[in-house]
């Protein structure tokens, strides 16, 4: 197959399409995790101006290098790879979630070009090898590489509006394979990664990246969102909305952009990254010394203000291949935020946006608030008897659970003669929510939970939050699900404990109260 290409010299940046600019920016939210935690990007790009050394050069355009495979393993069996390392100093450091994610410029196998005095004519050679969403991933401490089958985010082939490029974007989840890996720390090898090689109109692109999740107890609770897609980013704008935070009650705001993005050229200019001030709601232009305001997309491997250098090879030129995690300036947030907005724009530089995610420092209750198991996935109501377990231990960790405190009632209200109906106790208990239950070696009674979470650390922190509004919390597990179930009222009354349901539901950190009926049958 030959495809010829004409691009007239005085427009060979600016000569894409836009047709189906707005129809493709269309971004799903890929993971989100409220956890005391951070997350790390690490990648490299497949194509360079030689298979093993560095380009720092950043004199030409893409479109006039010559494009070779990167290829660093040594091994007959693969003909791209390149390599980039997790560095954690947290010892304790638990993987969460970790996503690999590929792309390319891919329109043919191989392209060639020839200059004349007007313009400048590019050809195309040889079919696409399939498939493009399977890769090979060594882990550190394997001496093996693993297959990897992802899933399609975006291919531009045979589509209106690509032919010059035919960029195409896949991800995996690989949380698994991390978890199985000797070490979590070390370097991390992707091959066989599929690209156009030579010369291509608007020039060669091709790369990927690791988005990875982990939890600590010695970091601060965080909202760690992301998103992937695809949104061809010429002459428009793309916003993508972040919600579902809380930021901090006071004091300073830490948060971070993690972004992917394919074809960012450092000689063209005009692509920029934006975020909502949400005090005056005007988008604020992120920039820093290594990505200026109008050429924030300008094919580097950046963490900050550095270039990330662990990774082999380490050019500082990825050729069109964008990763990068940054700060975001502290002033467009304001204390107890809830929302926010970043836009993706450009006005001559063509790029292709395709992953992005956030980081925000949170509120501490509104972290347990979302950690908490929801109500409605909670055991359903049931009479059946449970074998004899002992409630200070859980399977889930290895953690002391608290004892028993015994309860204070707040604002004793006076005991109620009257003796309900049938109707009336289905009425009061339907309104508190009641679930059911017998559980060996519990007091029976009616009990009111304000929270239920499966880590002993967060039960731990929601009680010292419930004292110190005033209460006492009592803990137990339930035996079918190892969950920790904290109540701050029990009783054997209905009425009593209606009586206080109804002052505590009024509380905003007590609205989602219900009652759990233990050994009442």
């Amino acid at each position: 197959m030959k495809v010829l290409l004409r691009l007239i010299l005085v427009l060979i940046a600016f000569q894409v399409s836009t047709l189906h600019a707005q129809d493709q920016a269309v971004f799903n939210n890929a993971s989100s995790h409220y956890i005391n935690g951070d997350a790390v990007l690490i990648g490299n790009n497949i194509l360079g101006a030689h298979e093993s050394k560095p380009l720092n050069d950043f004199s030409l355009l893409n479109d006039q290098i010559r494009m070779k495979y990167i290829d660093i393993d040594g091994k007959a069996s693969t003909f791209s790879s390149s390599s980039a390392s997790i560095k954690i100093k947290d010892t304790s450091a638990r993987v969460v979630s970790a996503t690999l994610y590929w792309a390319a410029v891919y329109p043919f196998a191989k392209g060639t070009k020839r200059e004349r005095t007007d313009e400048i004519i590019y050809y195309g050679s040889g079919d696409r090898k399939t498939p493009i969403t399977r890769v090979l991933l060594k882990t550190p401490g394997s001496k093996d590489y693993k297959e990897v089958d992802g899933t399609l985010l975006f291919d531009g082939f045979e589509q209106e509006g690509f032919e010059d490029s035919a960029p195409y974007f896949c991800y995996a989840d690989i949380t698994g394979l991390i978890k199985e890996s000797e070490d979590l720390n070390g370097e991390y090898m992707v091959a066989n990664v599929k690209a156009t090689e030579g010369f291509v109109s608007g020039g060669g692109a091709a790369g990927w990246f690791i988005f990875l999740v982990y939890e600590s107890e010695s970091l601060p609770p965080k909202y760690i969102s992301s998103f992937h897609g695809f949104a061809s980013i010429n002459d428009n704008a793309v916003d993508i909305g972040l919600t579902d935070f809380k930021t901090v009650e006071e004091g300073e705001i830490k948060a971070s952009l993690y972004v992917a993005a394919l074809e960012g050229d450092s000689k063209l200019y005009q692509d920029r990254m934006e975020i909502l001030k949400a005090t005056d709601s005007s988008f604020v232009f992120l920039s820093n010394k290594l990505r200026p305001v109008k050429n924030f997309f300008n094919g580097k491997i950046t963490s900050g203000e550095n270039y990330i250098t662990d990774r082999y090879p380490n050019s500082t030129n990825a050729l069109g291949f964008d990763l990068l995690k940054m700060k975001v300036p502290n002033e467009v947030f304001y204390n107890d935020q809830t929302e926010t907005k970043i836009r993706f724009s450009t006005r001559a530089d063509r790029y292709y946006a395709f992953f992005t995610a956030f980081s925000i420092e949170i509120n501490d209750i509104f972290q347990l608030s979302k950690e908490a198991i929801d109500q409605e996935v909670l055991t359903e109501t049931t009479s059946e008897e449970v074998s004899e377990i002992n409630n200070q231990k859980s399977d889930i960790v290895d953690e002391q659970i608290p004892e028993k405190v015994e309860e204070v009632e707040k604002e004793e209200e006076p005991v109620l003669t009257e003796i309900l109906s049938e109707e009336e106790k289905i009425r009061i208990e339907k309104r508190m929510r009641k679930r059911e239950m017998n559980i060996p070696g519990m007091n029976k009674g009616y009990y009111l939970i304000t929270n239920v979470f499966s880590k002993p650390s967060y039960a731990r922190r929601w009680e010292a939050f419930v004292k110190s509004k005033g209460y006492e919390p009592y803990t137990f597990v339930n035996p079918r699900n190892n969950w920790l179930y904290i109540s701050v009222y029990s009783g054997s009354d209905l009425s009593e404990t209606y009586k206080n349901y109804n002052k505590l539901v009024k509380l905003e950190y007590f609205e989602e109260i219900w009652m759990f009926k233990i050994n009442m049958d």
